[in-house]
């Protein structure tokens, strides 16, 4: 019961932390890194409205990823990307609130469950304090190469928002890590 108390106090503590260094990160720090504005963003949303069917994420050029094109089907779609342009469209057509209630109650409660798990490695770890916090700030490191890197190299993510994503990561679990591993005890033999 000893063990729960005071996980369930270190998951707290380091979901909070990245909830509040996320909105730092988000609306301070690393503001817009990565994002580039529309030129002509009213035609391009008025032909967005008359294309596109609904909500969706949607890939251009486009070919049926869960069909199975012929091969002719995939050559031409093989050209088209090469020539160009490419991209990637999140698209929800009633819009939304930039920042919301639920969106904050989401990321609040991903930040809590992230920490609950990382209270539980670090309850398995026997090493220095210092340690403990630098295995936290490498899984911000390994969050950023097993997801933010997909974006990035597949999808074409700006370089900016990728580095912008590990600063991100990485300062944000190194805090977070920070606080856990303070309350957590590292594990015995």
């Amino acid at each position: 019961m000893k063990f729960l108390y005071k996980w369930l106090i270190a998951t707290l503590a380091g979901g909070l932390t990245m909830f509040l260094w996320g909105g730092v990160s988000h609306m301070v720090l690393l503001k817009g890194i990565g994002f580039t504005r529309l030129s002509n963003e009213d035609g391009i949303v008025s032909t967005l409205r008359s294309s596109l069917p609904g909500d969706g994420l949607f890939f251009f050029p486009s070919i049926d990823l869960r069909g199975n094109p012929t091969r002719e089907e995939q050559a031409a779609w093989e050209a088209r990307f090469r020539a160009g342009p490419t991209g990637m469209i999140i698209y929800h057509a009633a819009g939304d609130s930039p920042v919301s209630p639920k969106k904050l109650s989401v990321q609040f409660l991903s930040d809590i469950l992230a920490a609950g798990i990382v209270s539980y490695l670090l309850s398995l770890v026997i090493a220095t304090y210092w340690r403990r916090v630098g295995l936290v700030a490498l899984l911000g490191a390994f969050a950023l190469f097993a997801i933010s890197s997909i974006y990035w190299n597949w999808y074409g993510f700006p370089n900016a928002f990728f580095l912008a994503q590990g600063v991100d990561m990485i300062v944000g679990w190194s805090l977070a890590g920070a606080l856990i591993a303070k309350l957590i005890p590292p594990a015995r033999i």
